[in-house]
């Protein structure tokens, strides 16, 4: 497999090395007091468990990669790596039915040659690519006009040794990147599917940010709005701003950005009934994972967290590095898009996002099919009243993007999705007294709002709550919660 250095092409800077674990820096020490044959066998051995390590990342990705429906199937693919073992892993993984060129980058663009598949292990890292934008999208354009329509580009990178806010900026720019095709008029994107943890790196070595990106080449380039590329640059511009964002938590409480914080959460968990440690649960909307963190270290559950806003996943990627808890895992993605595994989590929840969805038949439909039997569902979500929409309450709902249902509308989504036992319940009046207590507690901590955000960030934030509650006085904003079972 040839080298992926070419000092003519990039000035390449090799990364500091990477942090070894405590027991990994004892093993020369075991090693000198085995005997001869004994050293040579524990070095085989630990070889041999290296190797697996590999396979398992190689195996995790290239089922990432297969795990889109919509990626055009791979006969013939693409790996640049500087290990050889992981190379090979990669080939195994891959299958004999496949066939697989290795190469550093710039074989991409030396040759003609379409692949279904392009995977790429900490390549943007050893080229220094990952703060030299210019020659990224370079790079990125050569990627995409060497794969076809629903082509996969799979970015594996360890950014452990990079701030968090990098996985954010990447993110962004991997789902906003257009090129030109090779006959210079015809624009060329991706379509971004998810970012996922390698769970090998978490699981074994406590690496939260090791972490891959799955793209394809889309069939067209697609606007989400004139001056917005996808609904997640929408989210990321708009909503959920770093500012916003920060001052959420400050207004909820550290690590949550959903009315009420921490001891709502709970309250709402509870409704759950007994939650059994060891379960796995599917949280939509994550945010900033402190519901997730919360739901593993009071319950004991696993849990996967999933978000489509990166500024505010970024800071659950953070903070599951600093505390270590391999129970919660995050990705970024849509739930509506993503294929989740068949009848693998054991409760799904969410908090006040999924009015951002507007195919709820699709969503409802997705979260049936990821419970196992059964499995139970609960959704706290913005809502719509039966009181006469005001124009205010209609504007407010457009400027956020809001798919808003009444209680009937949101029981029916899971009634024909096969769910049981489905509950609903309005929490407007409790919405409207966590409104208030969050309001009286800004306006009574005003100048320490203002030294950490802004004077027209805590105007808006006033004004906000002011509309809020006048749209539930008209009986138009209202807080939904539904529960309900998948049957066994």
């Amino acid at each position: 497999m040839p080298p992926l250095r070419n000092p003519t092409y990039f000035q390449l800077i090799k990364p500091p090395a990477r942090d070894t674990s405590t027991c990994l820096l004892c093993l020369p020490l075991v090693i000198t007091y085995l005997p001869p044959e004994g050293g040579v066998f524990f070095q085989r051995l630990m070889q041999r468990t290296s190797d697996k390590l590999k396979m398992a990342v190689a195996r995790e990705i290239v089922a990432s990669i297969r795990s889109n429906p919509t990626a055009a199937p791979i006969q013939t693919a693409f790996v640049a790596t500087e290990n050889a073992t992981l190379g090979a892993a990669f080939d195994q993984a891959l299958g004999t039915d496949v066939t697989v060129a290795h190469g550093g980058p710039l074989s991409l663009t030396a040759h003609s040659k379409r692949y279904d598949a392009i995977i790429l292990s900490n390549v943007l890292d050893e080229w220094n690519l990952i703060e030299r934008k210019h020659h990224l999208s370079d790079f990125l354009r050569s990627i995409l006009v060497t794969l076809p329509p629903n082509g996969t580009l799979a970015i594996r990178e360890n950014m452990a040794q990079h701030p968090v806010s990098v996985i954010s900026e990447l993110t962004k720019f991997f789902d906003v990147f257009i090129a030109q095709e090779s006959d210079g008029k015809t624009a060329i994107t991706f379509d971004f599917y998810a970012m996922r943890q390698v769970e090998d790196s978490l699981y074994g070595g406590q690496n939260h940010l090791d972490v891959y990106w799955i793209l394809t080449r889309a069939a067209s380039v697609q606007r989400y709005e004139e001056a917005l590329a996808t609904f997640r640059d929408f989210l990321d511009q708009t909503q959920y701003t770093e500012d916003n964002v920060r001052s959420y938590e400050w207004i909820f409480g550290e690590d949550f950005i959903s009315p009420g914080g921490i001891d709502e959460n709970r309250r709402v968990l509870s409704r759950f009934g007994e939650l059994k440690p060891g379960k796995t649960m599917l949280d939509i909307g994550v945010g900033i994972g402190g519901g997730a963190r919360q739901a593993a270290r009071e319950f004991g559950l696993h849990v996967l967290g999933v978000d489509l806003s990166t500024n505010m996943i970024v800071h659950a990627f953070e903070r599951n590095q600093r505390d270590k808890d391999a129970r919660v895992r995050y990705q970024i993605g849509d739930a509506v898009v993503y294929a989740f595994e068949e009848n693998s989590f054991d409760y799904v929840f969410s908090r006040d996002c999924v009015q951002h969805i507007e195919d709820q038949k699709t969503l409802f439909a997705k979260i049936y099919k990821s419970l196992k039997p059964g499995g139970k569902l609960l959704i706290t979500r913005y809502g719509k009243g039966y009181g006469t929409l005001t124009p205010l309450f209609l504007e407010y709902v457009k400027n956020r993007h809001y798919f808003l249902h009444n209680l009937d509308e949101l029981k029916a989504f899971a009634v024909d999705a096969g769910f049981t036992n489905v509950r609903t319940e309005n929490l407007t009046p409790r919405f409207k007294e966590i409104l208030e207590e969050e309001r009286d507690r800004t306006i009574a901590n005003k100048e320490d709002f203002i030294g950490r955000f802004s004077q027209s960030l805590y105007d808006h934030h006033i004004a906000s709550w002011g509309d809020k509650l006048g749209f539930i006085a008209a009986d138009n904003h209202n807080w939904h919660l539904i529960y309900a079972e998948k049957p066994l």
